[in-house]
């Protein structure tokens, strides 16, 4: 692989508008050698643009003033972002996932919205105003690189995927010919502008990230194809993107998450070395030669690589990307040198890396934060199945089969796996075992690190031992309701009394575990982001569904 020509860092949440944290990122991107900055935010767009073929000044002033001006103010505050940027040689990319609109478009349009109530996806009118609103955008920002988007996803507010309208035309369109009216929309106006087009295969489906694909092939052969290193999202436990080596024949560029959304959202440390290496290779065998990462999250706040663990990740992506011959052993080394950050400190904070002054820092922290890994593998996932939302607690029985086998179903991309989640007697053993191997691995992790002799400052060490214990209630909280949803799900389909009787006593234990839970929790002051994946309620909420579920098998 050696060097690869695009190494891009995706910024998503709000600290993208701060810009101590911007100028931040640079010297960060400038000292690892990463050359292309991401901006990913659901409406971008709309912030910087209005646009003025669809709103005009007299009526931005006489009903809309407030988002007119902040039109004016976000488009400067970008620029400044594109120009400092460029004067270190990065690049920088809008990404979004449109189509969006402002509600204001709605008013002025109003048969935009049909009878049923929902918005027509396949209304000539979308297609028009989107390459509307790229034609203004690049004379908005004419030193911008590129755009990137991901037409397949359901988060945008006007896609056929998620598509409630139910009128002929509807009906009748295809997913691929929807995408490629869509791609075209946005590729005609990048290219006259000289600018690059990115199209991500961010989608819920199969079919759905074939139907984006074959789209982008067919608009333009100078389209860059964003894979995921895995399908659909990002999941460490989940194959290689099976369609990584469908496009040797064009620019490919691969997504990874260094931050860890399903990894312990930063909190929690996880080390994804070993598995960037492996994946990295992968994509280097079919021609990739470019690569980014997320480095946060747009729904959450406060949490990034820049203050968290999840550091680590960042370096090695960016490392791989520059030099793929680079060892662990180094990764780790560098990481040492520029310092660790607590996950504890909010990311506005803003404080300096902390450089660990113990002579195997490095060596103790690689062994750490792989078994940590190896941890928070078997509490996140079952059998490598998705068994979290976002990294956080579940609420509800039916909760949690929905994300297993439906939201971010496994079996999709590898069908044999669907066995190993049936609610077998066999299969619970096994489960069981992986839970309670997470449990007695967590409580290693503190002599692995021994944080008194690792050289760091107090405050550092203080939240780095409040985090350890925190962990061991996080791995068992994953372990209880892996009790009580498989004990159920065997109830369920058995239907033995010795099973109901078995799921009786692990909710019980459900129950003491949310109060000891509460009570490590209370008077506290830690980010939010930690009573956010750590929810008692939602886990109280679990409690009470398997026990309704318990009383309706008690009254048949």
């Amino acid at each position: 692989m050696g060097r690869l020509k695009f190494r891009g860092f995706e910024m998503c949440n709000n600290h993208m508008w701060k810009w101590e944290t911007v100028s931040r990122t640079l010297d960060f991107m400038e000292k690892f050698h990463m050359n292309a900055l991401i901006f990913h935010q659901f409406d971008l767009l709309d912030q910087v643009i209005l646009p003025e073929k669809y709103f005009n000044e007299e009526e931005m002033w006489a009903y809309w003033p407030i988002r007119y001006c902040s039109i004016g103010t976000n488009g400067h505050y970008i620029r400044k972002v594109i120009r400092e940027a460029r004067e270190r040689g990065i690049r920088f990319y809008f990404e979004v996932k449109e189509i969006w609109y402002p509600e204001a478009l709605l008013d002025k349009y109003p048969g935009l919205r049909k009878e049923n109530g929902h918005i027509c996806p396949t209304d000539p009118f979308w297609f028009t105003f989107l390459e509307d609103k790229i034609q203004e955008l690049v004379l908005r920002f004419p030193e911008m690189a590129g755009v990137i988007v991901s037409p397949a996803t359901r988060e945008s507010k006007v896609t056929i995927s998620a598509n409630q309208c139910s009128c002929d035309r509807c009906r009748q369109t295809k997913q691929e010919d929807w995408y490629y009216q869509y791609l075209k929309a946005v590729y005609t106006p990048l290219k006259e502008a000289g600018k690059e087009m990115i199209v991500r295969d961010f989608a819920y489906s199969a079919g759905a990230q074939s139907a984006v694909l074959e789209a982008a092939e067919k608009c333009g052969d100078d389209i860059v194809m964003a894979l995921k290193n895995v399908p659909h999202d990002f999941w460490p436990t989940f194959p290689d993107n099976p369609a990584i080596p469908w496009y040797q024949d064009r620019e490919m560029w691969i997504e990874y998450d260094a931050w860890g959304q399903y990894c312990g959202v930063g909190i929690f440390p996880c080390g994804l070395v070993e598995d960037m290496q492996r994946r990295f290779a992968n994509c280097a065998k079919y021609g990739c030669s470019g690569m980014w990462v997320r480095t946060d999250w747009e729904l959450l706040d406060e949490s990034s690589c820049m203050n968290t663990f999840s550091c680590l990740n960042l370096i090695a992506a960016a490392m791989l990307a520059y030099d793929s011959h680079c060892s662990e052993q180094e990764i780790y080394r560098a990481w040492t040198e520029y310092g660790l950050m607590s996950p504890l400190q909010e990311e506005s904070r803003q404080r300096f890396p902390v450089k660990p002054q113990a002579e195997d820092a490095a060596e103790r922290l690689q062994r750490f934060m792989n078994a940590s890994w190896s941890v928070l593998e078997k509490t996140l996932y079952v059998r490598g199945h998705v068994f979290n939302y976002s990294s956080r607690f579940q609420h509800a029985y039916q909760s949690i089969y929905n994300v297993m086998n439906v939201y971010h179903q496994k079996i999709q991309w590898d069908p044999d796996s669907a066995k190993d989640i049936e609610p077998t007697e066999s299969n619970l053993k096994i489960i069981f075992e992986e839970k309670c191997q997470a449990l007695r691995e967590v409580g290693k992790l503190g002599a692995l690190l021994d944080i008194d002799t690792l050289g760091v400052q107090d405050e550092l060490a203080h939240d780095l031992k409040e985090i350890l214990d925190l962990y061991q209630y996080y791995v068992e909280g994953f372990w209880h309701m892996a009790k009580v949803y498989f004990g159920m799900g065997k109830v369920a389909d058995h239907r033995e009394e010795k099973d109901l009787e078995q799921v009786i006593r692990a909710n019980e234990e459900l129950a003491d575990f949310c109060s000891r839970l509460q009570e490590r929790l209370r008077n506290t002051a830690y980010p939010f982001y930690v009573y956010w994946t750590m929810d008692v309620q939602e886990l109280h909420c679990l409690h009470q569904d398997i026990e309704n579920m318990i009383q309706k098998y008690k009254s048949r």
